[in-house]
């Protein structure tokens, strides 16, 4: 139901969801904004828990978004607000005329994993170590999607997840795909106890090149921080260190680069044997 329009920077509501701009409110609300026709339209289809929907009616909204939103009114707030009111919760120098507050999905680790297994041995994990632009994780989570991943684990240090630009920058996959938040030693502790490998991006004595790992069964691929790498914990904990060859005259790849050439060779690979 559409209520009357919010034309007030003041109004309870639209101060409350400012706080949401910023970790701390985030955090303390346990939800986070979708700015834009086609992150709401994603976040309704992918059956994120959309609260409330503002939008500024004298601005053409995407039929496919008003049709997503018309499917899924039940419990939903809908409510019309002007420009000021928009551009006050907006990140973008140019407001797309509609934002939803959505509650956060807070996966639970062990429960996923379990299930995971029971459904055969064949498994791929992206692990970031300590990622810190959001634009590199938004492009990395949007590549591990598109690659099949089956989860990405946020490691302690990493940008959080619900910033705007990383939300911006997933396109999407931020509502589909399963990323959880954790200590990496403690996961990779309890993955090798499982069975499963850990391969490590590392330019240093006795890598190998990336495209001579076999990637099979449990694997999971951890790509570390822009400046450092991947951290001394994960580095002794690694089965593989693997390296990707650069021919020309860079010093390194973007992280995103080199976790999308990494995870579609164990895709690859990995898709190849069960051919």
């Amino acid at each position: 139901m559409v209520h009357e329009m919010i034309t007030s920077v003041q109004n309870p509501l639209v101060k409350r969801l400012h706080q949401l701009l910023e970790k701390k409110g985030r955090e303390a609300q346990k939800r986070y904004l979708v700015e834009g026709a086609h992150l709401v339209e994603e976040a309704f289809n992918s059956g994120a828990k959309v609260v409330t929907v503002l939008y500024d009616p004298q601005r053409a909204i995407d039929p496919a978004c008003q049709r997503a939103m018309a499917e899924h009114e039940g419990g939903l707030q809908i409510l019309t607000a002007s420009e000021a009111v928009l551009a006050k919760l907006s990140e973008t120098k140019s407001p797309q005329g509609i934002v939803a507050e959505v509650k956060r999905r807070d996966g639970d680790w062990d429960s996923w994993l379990t299930q995971r297994l029971a459904e055969g041995d064949q498994l791929l994990l992206l692990l970031l170590d300590e990622i810190q632009d959001p634009g590199n994780l938004g492009t990395i989570l949007r590549t591990a999607e598109a690659a099949g991943v089956d989860a990405v684990v946020l490691g302690k240090g990493s940008v959080d997840l619900y910033n705007g630009k990383v939300i911006r920058s997933t396109m999407g996959a931020i509502f589909r795909l399963p990323i959880f938040s954790m200590s990496l030693p403690e996961l990779a502790d309890q993955w090798k106890s499982l069975g499963g490998k850990l391969l490590v991006t590392a330019i240093s004595e006795g890598s190998s090149p990336y495209d001579m790992a076999t990637y099979s069964g449990k694997t999971a691929i951890v790509i570390g921080n822009e400046g450092r790498g991947v951290s001394k914990a994960m580095m002794d904990r690694a089965d593989e260190k693997l390296y990707i060859p650069i021919y020309g005259r860079a010093e390194s790849l973007n992280a995103a680069v080199a976790a999308g050439i990494l995870i579609y060779e164990a895709r690859r690979k990995q898709t190849d044997r069960t051919i």
